[in-house]
C-alpha cells in the first residue's frame, strides 16, 4: 500500500483588536528547547532565537505603514473580515529565518473589508485589521524573541 500525503496550502490569519496571546518556553537550555505561543488561534512552535528575532525585527519595521490603520476597528466593522460560520486553528513550525514582507492592502471598492498590513512571516500572512492587533502581536513576538534569547543549544533548521 502506498503511503498518503496531506498539506496546507495556505491560510491567512485576519486579526482585528486586541489578540489574545500567549509565550511558553519549555526545556530552556537543552537540545530539546521548544517555544510554543498562541496567537489568537493559531499555535506556533519554535526553538532558535535567530528564527523568532527575524520575525519580531521585520514585524517591528512595519510600524510606519501600521500607523495608517485605525487605532481599533470597530466591533460592526469586524463582521466584514469573517469568512464563514466556522472556526479555524493551526499549528506552525518555524525554522531557520523565514521570509518575512510586509505590505498595505487598501480597501476596496465593492467589498467591506477595511485597509489592512499584511505581515507574511513564513508560510503565514497575518492580515491586521487596526493599531491594537499589530501592536499586540509584536508584543508577543518580541517576548519570543527575549526568551530564546537566553544562551543555550543554538541548533539549525
Amino acid at each position: 500500500m502506498t503511503r498518503g500525503f496531506s498539506s496546507l496550502g495556505s491560510i491567512a490569519v485576519r486579526v482585528a483588536g486586541l489578540v489574545p496571546t500567549r509565550v511558553d518556553l519549555r526545556f530552556a537550555g537543552t537540545p530539546q528547547q521548544q517555544l510554543e505561543m498562541s496567537l489568537g488561534t493559531i499555535l506556533v512552535y519554535m526553538s532558535t532565537h535567530l528564527t523568532a528575532l527575524t520575525i519580531a525585527g521585520k514585524w517591528a519595521a512595519a510600524a510606519p505603514l501600521a500607523r495608517g490603520l485605525s487605532h481599533v476597528l470597530p466591533v460592526a466593522r469586524r463582521l466584514s473580515m469573517v469568512t464563514g460560520p466556522w472556526l479555524l486553528s493551526a499549528m506552525v513550525r518555524f525554522a531557520g529565518t523565514p521570509a518575512v514582507t510586509t505590505e498595505v492592502m487598501t480597501a476596496q471598492p465593492g467589498r467591506d473589508l477595511p485597509p489592512m498590513l499584511r505581515v507574511h512571516a513564513g508560510p503565514v500572512p497575518w492580515e491586521l485589521a487596526d493599531a491594537v492587533a499589530y501592536s499586540s502581536m509584536l508584543h508577543a513576538w518580541r517576548i519570543a524573541a527575549d526568551l530564546l534569547a537566553v544562551r543555550g543549544p543554538e541548533r539549525g533548521a
